[in-house]
């Protein structure tokens, strides 16, 4: 199944990821950066990525070329032979970059876009580009500018304002001033990104400027999508032939994924002269668009797209890609079973497919642990009426501790992930690589969950099973919601209310609507902060997110200091060196020893305070013949196509 964005939080410093709901709905954009991801209805799917964008010149009228067919590269280049059958869930709309952002066509692009970069194992790593710009190699910097009245600049709270009298912003010493009409000096990040030696599927070589094309089709305001990234940027220009440059708008400087803020290139010879209301409805472009990458499209008809080998990618001089034609189908498993699949992808299949894909005797089994994990919220600081309503259950962390070690995580992997799933510890899983080695795992432990009940405080007085708060002599009983549409989450919260009988903790559980259970504030329950206990799952992005659980970030009503209803800390937790260590992190440029040693504090932090328990991760699962060779599922790479280029059959 696709995860549809629903709707996304307001931003919050430094955050790096999206808002997914995994449910039909809507999406709202958002001016300035991403935010945090809640997945509605997802332990198998792992969450999307890919962009919508795209721009026009109104005086251009001139409508492009049909593409091209390609031409076969001289010998002695090697020649491709082998060919597969690829089954993935739905038939995109298109495939123009800026169109159609369901799970297959983001996947179909990896053939006719050479990744720039890819994302694995929770890293980043440059394909299309020479390498990734670096602060500490001089090909991303800092530079002092001069800003004025009108200027476009971020503030102090790191929004995207234009600088008027008593706007106030963080100067280039660092200080946070206010502007009082002098021009005054900010900082601005700059970034060079060159790209190798690209060539179109019709020979034609890909450029610098074809880059800054991409970009002005992106940022163009009559196109549907997101507009971070082109709303963060002051220019982007080419500088030569294979280089461009990316400058940040004044004060943007805690732009942790600056070095990929680059765009995809698109063929300007091609499209350049073509007015988007044009563009938009051809076929050059949505259903036969030229090639960067390793495949070009040779057909679409009757629910199947033929990929061919492009004869004039790059790398064909090294025998890539392997394959010399891709026919893709689209259906589900069901129409897959007895079907000619050599391959079939992981948006179609899910863990709880396992069975079913073990008949298909032809094909073997993928399974990876994804970066959607599931966990449950506590309820630390309500809103006040509905804190006013109970104890505070949650407030002492001995409590978080002893039901996380009540909480028996194997089990829920086993029985609801057939074993394959990843504990999870924190926001990031445990390997990730700026998970530290001295972080505080929690184990399944009954008997000492219970004494550290006995030792908060929590007795069980009658000796019924129910302890009660000393203080108050209050019996605990504590409720956990979720949403209906989720089976798995339904049965997450049944172990779970055993595992807390276990401990003297009875669980009335309840299920709500998606749009009641994640409804903003004041009235929803998950973020207007009206629940004891609630299940869901976030996303674990490559840049850890921290910023989830900020106390700035803490939803309710700005007027009383909260980060507003659309914000992201649900649990109402608060904890200054928390707040210190997160914000220290997000200030930090990737790859510097503050960024890491900021980010480790946060999570051994985070691990000893517990606001959630963490449970575990989704399971990506696919099929393959055997003798499909470097076929690779990521845990931080959404699609199993992500390294199409170097498949190849063994002989």
């Amino acid at each position: 199944m696709d995860i549809i964005p629903l709707r996304t939080r307001t931003r919050f410093i430094g955050c790096i990821c999206f808002l997914i709901i995994v449910c039909a709905a809507c999406q709202r954009d958002q001016q300035d950066v991403p935010t945090p991801t809640v997945v509605l209805n997802t332990a198998e799917n792992g969450p999307q990525t890919g962009s919508s964008s795209s721009t026009e010149s109104e005086t251009n009228t001139a409508v492009a070329t049909r593409t091209p067919a390609p031409t076969a590269v001289p010998s002695p280049t090697p020649q491709p032979k082998h060919a597969i059958t690829l089954c993935m869930a739905t038939e995109p709309a298109d495939l123009y970059l800026y169109g159609d952002n369901s799970t297959t066509a983001v996947a179909l692009r990896h053939a006719i876009h050479e990744n720039l970069y890819t994302n694995t194992d929770y890293t980043y790593q440059a394909q299309g580009l020479e390498k990734l710009p670096d602060l500490s190699a001089g090909d991303a910097y800092t530079q002092t500018v001069t800003v004025q009245t009108g200027d476009k600049v971020i503030d102090a709270t790191g929004t995207i304002v234009t600088l008027i009298e008593d706007v106030a912003v963080i100067d280039a010493t660092g200080a946070n001033v206010v502007f009082r009409g002098e021009p005054l000096q900010m900082q601005q990040l700059v970034a060079e990104f060159t790209f190798k030696p690209l060539v179109w599927s019709d020979g034609t070589a890909v450029s610098a400027t074809d880059s800054v094309f991409s970009y002005e089709l992106a940022a163009n305001p009559d196109t549907p999508g997101p507009k971070s990234k082109t709303n963060h940027t002051a220019s982007y220009t080419a500088i030569d032939d294979l280089t461009v440059q990316w400058i940040g708008i004044p004060g943007y400087v805690d732009d942790q994924t600056y070095f990929t803020n680059v765009w995809q290139p698109l063929p300007k010879h091609q499209l350049g002269q073509t007015p988007l209301s044009t563009l938009l409805t051809m076929d050059e472009v949505r259903r036969m668009p030229l090639s960067s990458g390793p495949f070009v499209v040779d057909s679409w008809a009757d629910g199947v797209i033929t990929l061919v080998a492009n004869p004039h990618y790059y790398r064909a001089a090294e025998g890539l890609p392997h394959l010399a034609r891709i026919d893709v189908r689209f259906g589900e498993l069901a129409d897959f079973v007895s079907a000619p699949c050599d391959v079939i992808s992981n948006d179609v299949v899910g863990v709880q497919d396992l069975e079913t894909l073990a008949q298909i005797q032809s094909l073997d089994t993928l399974k990876q642990p994804g970066n959607v994990f599931e966990q449950i919220s506590f309820g630390v600081m309500p809103v006040m009426e509905y804190a006013d309503n109970r104890p505070d259950w949650f407030g002492n962390p001995q409590v978080r501790q002893a039901m996380t070690m009540c909480t028996d995580r194997q089990r829920m992997v086993d029985e609801l992930t057939a074993g394959e799933a990843e504990i999870m510890h924190a926001y990031v899983p445990q390997s990730h690589p700026l998970f530290p080695d001295d972080a505080t795992l929690w184990p399944y432990d009954p008997a000492a969950a219970n004494a550290l009940l006995d030792q908060a405080g929590y007795l069980d007085f009658a000796g019924d099973g129910r302890r009660q708060d000393v203080a108050s002599g209050v019996p605990m009983t504590i409720t956990l919601g979720t949403n209906n549409e989720s089976d798995l989450r339904l049965r997450i919260t049944e172990i779970f209310a055993e595992n807390m009988a276990d401990c003297g903790i009875p669980v009335d559980r309840y299920e709500l609507p998606a749009g009641t259970w994640f409804a903003d504030g004041p009235l929803g329950r998950v973020f207007g902060r009206r629940f004891d206990l609630a299940e869901f799952a976030w996303i674990s992005r490559t840049m850890p997110d921290c910023g989830l659980f900020l106390s700035d970030n803490i939803t309710g009503p700005t007027e009383f200091d909260f980060g507003g209803w659309s914000n992201v800390n649900v649990t109402g937790w608060s904890n200054a060196e928390y707040d210190a260590a997160c914000q220290a992190a997000l200030s930090a440029m990737p790859g510097g020893a503050d960024f890491v040693e900021n980010h480790q504090e946060a999570l051994r932090i985070f691990t000893q305070e517990l606001p959630i328990i963490p449970l575990f991760t989704n399971v990506k699962v696919a099929a393959a013949r055997s003798e499909l060779l470097k076929l690779k599922l990521d845990a931080s790479e959404p699609s199993l196509l992500w390294n199409l280029y170097e498949w190849d059959l063994a002989e």
